[in-house]
């Protein structure tokens, strides 16, 4: 996220084109806020329906994987909701040349740092999701060896550390100042070691957000293939005579597993395809604009302030995009809230009807997690 995305009066004024008074307005007055009201209250749902998910964990025997998976969505969760909420300081004063001193001096020091390093957090927790699912479907004679929920812990632990040093200089770069007006307080850069600042820039914004860009692409790839493979041996077995006959209910029982998992694997298959393409249309404009701006944000063109907005509206979208991912493709989620809403239903006294539903749905979710 752009920290500097929005518009002082100054720089309005030095680029002469009320467009650009127009185009702040309409992304940072009104559509930022929806974006941020919808980021807080899905992963706020998202939360509180993976903590529900979790607490039966404790007394049953559920797969490690479907354990790990869970901890990384909760914590995802977390990390979107956090960004979502440091972008509301960001809107709050859109002219930023008569702050009072609190204001101020949390713009030039905190806002950068906290902004980016929660949706580089974000970033580090798909990337981890990602690794997880790689071992365990294609090395999962390793998976347990190496990517138990112990080891499952430390990364999202490393997740949310690493941008703390990553993003840590950068509230240093900025210093509080008397406006030029005399009536209040306003931030500029202090000006040491531009030529070093620009590198440190540079190799930060690579490990946000291209760096876990590749990594996720491939491999997110790698389970696609491995998946394809795996389907076209089954199909060939699958094709292949029997020299025993088996018996016609458990011929159709074996059928209708093989169905269940065909279906389950093609829902994952499609949520990888998703998670990949989602993470670089929200986050690549993000970082073009980061090395286009990679000397200090620069005001100029109406198409140039265009672009910067639509990156921060997409980037700020894609905090609550993983609520709709995980939510339409994860069965075991999804099944969580449908109890949850049929839960209040029976309070109310509603047809019992849904409730069944949920049951008899809720016995095909053990074929393939995410």
């Amino acid at each position: 996220m752009d920290a500097n995305a929005t518009l002082d009066a100054n720089a309005a004024d030095s680029v002469g084109n009320q467009e650009l008074q127009v185009l702040q307005d309409v992304v940072y007055r009104y559509v930022m806020p929806v974006l941020i009201i919808t980021g807080v209250l899905t992963n706020v749902i998202n939360i509180l329906t993976l903590w529900k998910i979790n607490q039966p964990q404790k007394h049953q025997q559920n797969r490690q994987a479907q354990t790990t998976t869970y901890r990384y969505l909760f914590w995802l969760a977390i990390a979107d909701m956090l960004a979502s909420l440091s972008l509301v300081p960001a809107i709050v004063f859109l002219e930023r040349e008569e702050l009072p001193y609190g204001w101020a001096f949390y713009y030039a020091h905190f806002e950068t740092p906290l902004m980016n390093g929660l949706t580089s957090a974000s970033v580090y927790i798909v990337v981890g999701l990602s690794v997880d699912r790689y071992i365990a479907v294609c090395h999962p004679r390793r998976y347990v060896e190496i990517s138990a929920p112990r080891l499952a812990a430390i990364r999202i632990a490393c997740s949310f550390l690493v941008p703390v040093v990553l993003y840590l200089p950068q509230g240093f770069f900025m210093e509080v100042v008397c406006a030029a007006s005399g009536a209040g307080w306003t931030y500029q850069s202090n000006q040491t070691n531009e030529s070093a600042k620009e590198y440190y820039e540079l190799i930060v914004e690579l490990c946000h957000r291209i760096f876990p860009a590749i990594i996720l692409a491939v491999l997110n790839g790698c389970i696609i293939y491995t998946f394809h493979n795996t389907t076209e041996r089954r199909n060939q077995m699958r094709s292949k005579p029997l020299v025993t006959m088996q018996p016609s209910s458990a011929s159709k029982g074996s059928e209708d597993q093989d169905q269940s998992r065909r279906h389950q694997e093609k829902r994952l298959v499609y949520l990888l395809v998703a998670i990949v393409v989602s993470f670089l249309a929200t986050t690549l404009p993000a970082a073009v604009l980061a090395l286009i701006d990679i000397d200090g944000a620069t005001y100029g063109s109406f198409g140039h302030e265009v672009f910067r907005a639509l990156a921060n509206c997409l980037e700020a979208f894609g905090l609550s995009l993983n609520f709709v991912l995980y939510f339409v493709f994860v069965n075991s989620v999804r099944e969580v809230l449908k109890n949850a809403v049929c839960g209040l239903a029976a309070h109310a006294k509603v047809d019992r009807g849904c409730s069944q539903s949920s049951t008899s749905n809720s016995k095909n979710t053990e074929c393939v997690e995410l």
